[in-house]
């Protein structure tokens, strides 16, 4: 007998939504642990609640609010807003640590100049994060006078935020899970010509969405699940290291994982660092890169070395690549490759500069001053977005895969960064590591949170 013909979806009228298990959920603000009224450089600690039964938490649906006050004169945030505030973010629970990430903010300006268009950040992203550049001189009613301004923040970048495939956070284990988030410097969080006296933050607290199952309904998933909670999940490393006017660097990364997916490298200048009349997070620089390659036990990733000339294509390609993103024509970023001193460089997808302060950003800059976002034709952006990465998952996967991971293990080996370079000047790397952790509840065990890389 011949296989019935296919049936256009549209017609099969037995397939029907279902209705989800009873449940409920309700809008929850957890104020720090430690405090109400926190400064530049203090760390917030937030706890979330714990033995909560049939409860869960979807980190899509929890940001950070903060309001912010500035002392003096006003300021003008990064590319990432208000993100820039927090330095580092730290995960534990039971006195265990499950994930550490200092330089949260200098990621987060990598992952939105990548991910994000010049119309998000000067748009919806500029209302919750100031993205748009935050306090600017207009913002405020006369220059050298307070202002206050609340933000938003999206709190992503830590292994329960990161699930693949998306999963909710069970909150009915014994110990509670519990972020230490700490606020960066003013000189590095802020750009200005005469620094603020300080920044108070105040009315701090994470805002999540708990969802809560029927006893019935819990008693199915602690069925299923046999009352083991299982959670796979991405998490980052970060590694740093200076060089001055190289010709070559050799970096010992010490990343040691059993899935490392991709590390991205990024260069920022030693003078742009602890300048507060400079955009330390988001001033990042070729410095003169021609080749490079990652080295696991003297194997090179890849094959060969990724060449890194004329407008730096191959560098972003291979960016996309560990992005998983290369043949997504509707990809959204915020790059450009309008050199300094051009009046291209106040273009990016047809907004102007003045509409998008801060956002778009020379991509092939050598040594980027990193001092003004452009504001007129005579006075156009100089602040450096060069970013590139080494992808290291096998196609099996290509980093989409709801069934399978596919990064290279690291465990008892040597990881080595090697970068060829020509006209350097004294930059910082950051090496941010992506790689594969497992987060396990066991309900019948010690019903803590364990992690596993």
């Amino acid at each position: 007998m011949s296989a019935p013909d296919a049936m256009s979806e549209s017609l099969n009228f037995p397939s029907m939504k279902r209705r989800a298990v009873a449940s409920r959920s309700y809008r929850v603000k957890v104020s720090p642990s430690n405090g109400q009224n926190f400064t530049a450089g203090q760390t917030v600690n937030i706890d979330l609640p714990s033995n909560l039964a049939g409860t869960y938490v979807n980190w899509n649906q929890c940001y950070l609010k903060m309001k912010v006050e500035a002392t003096g004169n006003p300021y003008t945030l990064d590319r990432c807003g208000a993100a820039g505030f927090i330095q580092r973010v730290q995960c534990m629970t039971a006195g265990a640590q499950i994930f550490d990430l200092p330089n949260w903010n200098v990621l987060m300006t990598i992952l939105m100049d990548g991910d994000s268009s010049p119309a998000y950040k000067a748009g919806v992203g500029n209302v919750l994060l100031g993205t748009n550049g935050g306090f600017q001189a207009g913002e405020t009613n006369v220059a050298g006078t307070a202002g206050v301004r609340t933000y938003c923040v999206p709190f992503v970048l830590h292994p329960f935020g990161m699930s693949t495939p998306h999963r909710l956070q069970p909150l009915f284990s014994s110990s509670p899970v519990q972020f230490k988030i700490t606020l960066d410097s003013i000189v590095n969080a802020v750009q200005t010509a005469t620094a603020p006296t300080a920044l108070s933050f105040t009315e701090v607290e994470l805002v999540c969405v708990f969802t809560e199952l029927s006893p019935g309904a819990q008693a199915q998933v602690d069925q299923m699940s046999g009352g083991v909670y299982n959670v796979l999940a991405a998490s980052y490393q970060n590694v740093g290291t200076t060089m001055g006017a190289d010709s070559a660097v050799t970096a010992n990364l010490g990343i040691s994982v059993s899935s490392l997916e991709r590390i991205i490298v990024c260069h920022r200048p030693t003078g742009s660092l602890n300048d507060i009349t400079k955009f330390s997070l988001g001033n990042r620089a070729k410095n003169g890169l021609q080749q490079y390659s990652i080295f696991i036990n003297g194997e090179q990733y890849p094959a060969r070395p990724v060449i890194v000339e004329n407008k730096s294509a191959e560098a972003l390609a291979e960016y996309l690549l560990s992005d998983h993103s290369l043949v997504n024509f509707d990809k959204q970023s915020s790059f450009n490759i309008a050199v300094s001193g051009a009046t291209a460089d106040l273009k990016s997808n047809g907004l102007d500069g003045q509409s998008v302060n801060g956002v778009a950003q020379p991509f092939i800059i050598d040594e980027p001053a990193g001092t003004h976002a452009g504001a007129t034709a005579a006075t156009p952006a100089n602040i450096g977005s060069f970013i590139t990465a080494v992808e290291l998952e096998t196609g099996l996967s290509d980093g989409r895969s709801q069934r399978l991971y596919s990064g290279v293990s690291t465990i008892s080996s040597t990881v080595n960064y090697r970068g060829t370079y020509s006209g350097a000047a004294a930059c910082q790397i950051d090496f941010f590591a992506q790689f594969t952790v497992l987060l396990s509840l066991n309900t019948r065990g010690t019903n803590v949170w364990s992690v596993s890389v």
